[in-house]
């Protein structure tokens, strides 16, 4: 495979990538999935033939290597801050996320134009938007954690014995499963 060809599909995959990247933040149900999957697989392409490319020509392009090491370990990261929504999840997902798509257009903007005020200049830009996302991310996480307190008060009752749930006779449940007003 020539350099060429190689670039070519660096090219074509880094534009996927970006313009998956809005598709996964706009995109509800089974087509954020499909959409983040691609955006990942875009990425990972990206990542290789950045490889590929480097090893071409090491000596002009070796910082090629651990940038695109630190852009698809970001989108890694920020897919698994996602899907295993740990406490601080919002924050991991949105700062790693973003910052992956933040590499992309850095990418392409040092490629077109060669000025090194566009290694600064995205990352200082998508703070706002991160910030955003972080918000809206965090809203979501609090309304689940609510649902899941919702869900553990309903869970209370069903273990309850028959005679005693909700007959009316002055009997409180509370989330721990003790009765506080003992039946006459």
């Amino acid at each position: 495979m020539t350099r060429e060809s190689v670039l070519t599909i660096h090219v074509v995959l880094g534009t996927l990538g970006l313009l998956l990247g809005p598709a996964v933040l706009i995109a509800g149900g089974g087509l954020r999935r499909a959409a983040a999957r691609g955006y990942q697989l875009a990425l990972a392409g990206v990542a290789v033939s950045a490889l590929v490319l480097a090893a071409t020509a090491f000596s002009r392009l070796w910082w090629l290597i651990p940038v695109a090491a630190a852009t698809e370990a970001a989108a890694l990261l920020g897919l698994l801050a996602w899907r295993r929504r740990r406490p601080g999840w919002p924050t991991a997902c949105a700062h790693l996320l973003g910052g992956s798509y933040v590499a992309l257009v850095t990418g392409v903007l040092i490629a077109s134009t060669g000025s090194s005020v566009f290694w600064v200049l995205p990352a200082v830009v998508a703070q706002w938007p991160i910030a955003i996302a972080k918000r809206r991310l965090s809203a979501i996480d609090a309304s689940r954690a609510q649902a899941m307190i919702r869900l553990a008060d309903v869970e209370v009752l069903r273990r309850q014995p028959p005679d005693r749930a909700g007959d009316g006779l002055g009997w409180l449940p509370c989330r721990h499963g003790t009765d506080h007003l003992p039946r006459p």
